[in-house]
């Protein structure tokens, strides 16, 4: 478990206006013109503002070089957007350094509920101020580390929900857990919706961002959550997250000697894909299973998924994972990835 960061929390910075440079700053420079988390105010003709997260983890830059280009081509801050925009720049220390998040430092998305962290505090700050927004929907941007196809995540079961997610991609996951993330704390305030974009950097992956946020800007207040036309979709519910049991090595293909479990080298291709039981996901050297399966009420369902026999991994019953990654600091920082199953909406 990470341990508590005990120095003072980070101040939240409002701007009532996009700082001059935002649209062509490089992320390792961002700390020029932001000096750390920061709220930005964007002028609009009209209607409910938008609101929009980027970089709650620093090495997730798709949604911030998608903001960018998309500010620019409105020619934002001298003309106005279409909608206002509050827009968040979250973790803008570890956005410099191209990280996560920093070595001690809370994860800027598992600081929405609860108080363990100082940036609890923080979080607390920005969620007062949208709360006063009143946007008319939110945003929050991420990338996977793993190969995943482009989805959107819901919180809530409602049509607005819905739509916003159906609009970005057919494929649509229902999760309430982790529930500290910023997602789940928005949806009590407005219709919202998570966009995992890819890998960071992948250029198709910031342009279907852009078009998607340019969409939402333009579109009029009374249409705004109408469903595409075509809204026929695969709705997935995460059921279940992987963990690794602290002091486990992980690693991947043929196992070294500094390593407790490998993992199979295209574990990443499971991800989104039915998987029969009896699949071998790695082997592991000792005779203690290196994984733990934890449900949404926080319970230890090991049992029920995995199999462990003769240093094999195997999962006991079909499953649809998600984020499955082959990122080692991810894995030891957050999870292995999740387990989903198909949902009937």
């Amino acid at each position: 478990m990470e341990h508590l960061n005990h120095i003072h929390p980070p101040d939240l910075h409002l701007f009532d206006r996009l700082p001059d440079g935002f649209t062509g700053i490089e992320t390792e420079k961002l700390a020029s013109i932001l000096p750390g988390p920061s709220l930005i105010r964007i002028e609009g003709e009209q209607g409910s503002p938008l609101f929009v997260s980027i970089l709650l983890h620093g090495n997730e830059t798709t949604g911030f070089t998608a903001m960018q280009q998309l500010l620019a081509g409105f020619g934002a801050p001298l003309r106005e957007l279409p909608r206002p925009l509050l827009l968040f720049v979250g973790n803008v220390a570890a956005a410099v350094r191209g990280v996560r998040k920093l070595d001690g430092q809370a994860d800027y998305n598992r600081i929405w509920q609860g108080n363990r962290y100082p940036e609890h505090l923080l979080a607390r700050h920005v969620l007062a101020e949208i709360s006063k927004a009143a946007p008319i929907a939110g945003i929050d941007l991420h990338n996977n580390t793993g190969k995943n196809p482009h989805y959107g995540c819901i919180n809530r079961l409602d049509h607005n929900s819905l739509s916003l997610a159906r609009r970005f991609s057919k494929t649509i996951v229902w999760f309430t857990e982790p529930h500290e993330v910023l997602a789940v704390a928005l949806s009590s305030i407005c219709p919202t919706v998570t966009l995992e974009c890819g890998v960071s950097g992948d250029a198709a992956g910031t342009k279907h961002v852009e078009n998607y946020l340019r969409h939402c800007l333009e579109l009029p207040e009374e249409s705004f959550f109408t469903p595409p036309a075509n809204h026929h979709n695969d709705l997935f519910h995460t059921t279940a997250r992987i963990l690794l049991p602290d002091g486990i090595r992980p690693g991947f293909g043929r196992c070294a000697d500094n390593t407790d479990v490998c993992f199979r080298e295209d574990l990443e291709t499971l991800n989104f894909e039915r998987v029969p039981d009896g699949t071998e996901l790695g082997r592991y050297r000792n005779g203690l299973p290196p994984l733990v399966v934890i449900d949404n009420l926080n319970r230890d369902v090991t049992d029920r998924y995995l199999l462990f026999s003769e240093n094999r991994i195997l999962t006991r019953v079909p499953v649809v994972p998600s984020m499955f990654t082959s990122d080692v600091k991810v894995i030891l920082q957050d999870c292995l990835g999740y387990i989903m199953e198909p949902y009937e909406a």
